[in-house]
């Protein structure tokens, strides 16, 4: 049975730019591999809040798919093998969590308060 995933993989920030493609195109394929593939949410370099690997800054991608978990044991083995990484992390997605913020996001754009000007108390006087 398939399930929704999501992983967090962050690379090694001193990588040159053309490597971590490579990279990221990589942990792609081997997703594709096994299971559908969603999407990348690319995070960028960020600061890390400590120090990994004498490292100061990763690369964070969010790689969405649904697979079994044959893709995960795939992936988080290929993902320790790596020395350009630098932490991972696999979770089961919560689709009605999803599908629930989404709506509340979408109610809250078209809420009338978001039509209405706002009086000051110069105009209300």
């Amino acid at each position: 049975m398939k399930r929704p995933y999501e992983t967090m993989v962050v690379f090694d920030g001193t990588l040159p730019d053309d490597v971590l493609q490579k990279e990221q195109q990589q942990v792609e394929d081997l997703i594709k591999q096994t299971a559908n593939f969603e999407k990348t949410d690319v995070w960028g370099k960020r600061q890390l809040a400590y120090t990994i690997k004498k490292k100061k800054t990763g690369y964070y991608c969010l790689f969405l798919y649904e697979g079994e978990g044959d893709t995960v044991t795939a992936l988080d083995k290929y993902i320790k093998l790596n020395e350009r990484i630098l932490r991972h992390l696999t979770v089961q997605r919560n689709l009605k969590n999803e599908a629930a913020r989404a709506a509340a996001a979408a109610r809250r754009e078209k809420s009338p308060e978001n039509e209405q000007p706002i009086q000051t108390d110069d105009e209300i006087e």
